[in-house]
């Protein structure tokens, strides 16, 4: 005999063979397993690469239109925030920013003037954001909101002119080249109004954005506020290859030294949004883990029939010598096999469906209409096609099933030899 043989137990090779020739002893009933495994796989595959992707979309939807990769205030100015405190302001914006450029991973800095506004049209008053944002150079080396323009045209230097949210230009019912009114109280406590004509329309897909904000030039939001000089935020943005904590660490090691500065990144100013975000995915991976245990169970049952119908056979392979552990062995590889195959099934169905909607995207405005979704996407949603999770989901599938088949294995190895002989 050779040395590697031992008697009474099966080695894997063997095992594997006749897992997968008892599996297609019942072809009917296998591709039915494999089926329910199948369709819980794509609905994970799916619900997982939707999520990916209109979570990836949001945070470059956020980075690129409203929040930068970090942001400068003034201390104390984060905290209430959501009041837009004229008298929090940064001052010596020139030499910050000389500060940050030397900062390995920053791309870019801009500063930025934020501050409650109304826009009227004559008749109605709608309370707005007001941003104002330099027209040369640094905003659109940080943000991109060029890519945004849907009517009209960006901001012009030297020329006034305004950036109109595409939900507040479809509530006035205006168009490029009219005026608006914007009224706004200056820091000192005064109000300041002025007319401003509609350089262009802007769609990002942020509600806070489309909703309820408009842009104007930086140096007009400072003479109407009497805010020479001073901004209320300072964005950055980071290099593509740098690192966010090792960039955000840097930064604020650079400006230790200089008083009344608050670094903040983007996460810290999209915590809200995070949880909403992290809210959903918990709900789609419990909504998802029922689908899984639907086809466990289905797993279990197929492989619990089997061990009933093989009671005979069973009983040979003991009273030859087969060890408990051998069939054991045998009945967990064919609940892994049946899992793996139901999963392959799954997979492909699902790549070829992401793979589509990867490239074509989904039209949102199709399926909810002007409806909040929860998450600033514009128009249309792309999947993520991750190939690395796609394949740790099939293998995943795999012990699952083989973890579903403990059960009917462990009851098919404590069989007596002699009794399963007798069975009929």
């Amino acid at each position: 005999m050779p040395p590697d043989i031992q008697p009474g137990k099966l080695d894997w090779k063997t095992v594997i063979r006749l897992a997968w020739r008892n599996l297609r002893r019942n072809r009917r009933r296998t591709w039915i397993t494999a089926a329910t495994v199948g369709l819980a796989v794509f609905f994970l595959q799916i619900t997982w690469s939707m999520m990916v992707g209109i979570e990836s979309q949001s945070y470059d939807n956020l980075i690129n239109y409203q929040t930068g990769h970090a942001k400068l205030y003034a201390t104390g100015y984060f905290e209430i925030r959501e009041e837009l405190p004229l008298d929090h302001s940064l001052n010596e914006l020139n030499t910050v920013q000389a500060t940050l450029s030397s900062v390995d991973g920053v791309a870019a800095t801009t500063p930025r003037l934020t501050f409650q506004a109304q826009l009227s049209d004559g008749a109605d008053q709608i309370p707005c954001l007001g941003i104002g944002i330099q027209t040369l150079g640094s905003d659109t080396d940080v943000f991109r909101l060029p890519q945004a323009v849907v009517d009209g045209e960006y901001l012009t230097s030297g020329e006034e002119g305004m950036l109109l949210g595409s939900g507040l230009a479809e509530i006035f019912g205006y168009r490029v080249g009219e005026w608006l009114t914007v009224l706004a109280k200056t820091k000192a406590g005064a109000y300041e109004a002025i007319d401003i004509p509609i350089a262009g329309i802007v769609g990002t897909g942020n509600p806070l954005i489309d909703q309820s904000s408009f842009f104007i030039p930086l140096e007009t939001a400072r003479d109407m506020l009497g805010m020479e000089g001073e901004a209320t935020e300072l964005a950055i943005r980071f290099s593509a290859v740098a690192s966010e904590s090792a960039t955000l660490a840097r930064i604020d090691r650079a400006i230790a030294e200089v008083d009344g500065l608050d670094l903040k990144g983007w996460r810290d100013a999209e915590e809200d949004f995070l949880a909403f975000a992290q809210m959903k995915r918990a709900g789609s991976v419990v909504f998802l883990a029922i689908f899984i245990v639907l086809a466990l169970v289905g797993i279990t049952n197929t492989i619990l029939m089997a061990a009933y119908e093989r009671t005979r056979e069973i009983g040979m392979m003991m009273a030859m010598g087969t060890r408990g552990g051998g069939i054991r062995r045998l009945f967990l590889t064919e609940g892994a096999l049946n899992g793996l195959l139901g999963g392959a099934v799954g997979s492909l169905a699902g790549l070829a469906v992401i793979a589509y909607f990867a490239t074509a995207g989904l039209d949102l405005e199709a399926l909810y209409g002007d409806m909040d979704i929860g998450y600033p996407v514009k128009e249309r949603m792309y999947f993520a096609l991750d190939f690395a999770a796609m394949g740790v989901t099939w293998l995943l599938t795999g012990v699952l099933a083989a973890l579903a088949s403990l059960y009917p294995a462990a009851r098919a190895s404590r069989q007596d030899p002699v009794r399963a002989l007798r069975y009929v």
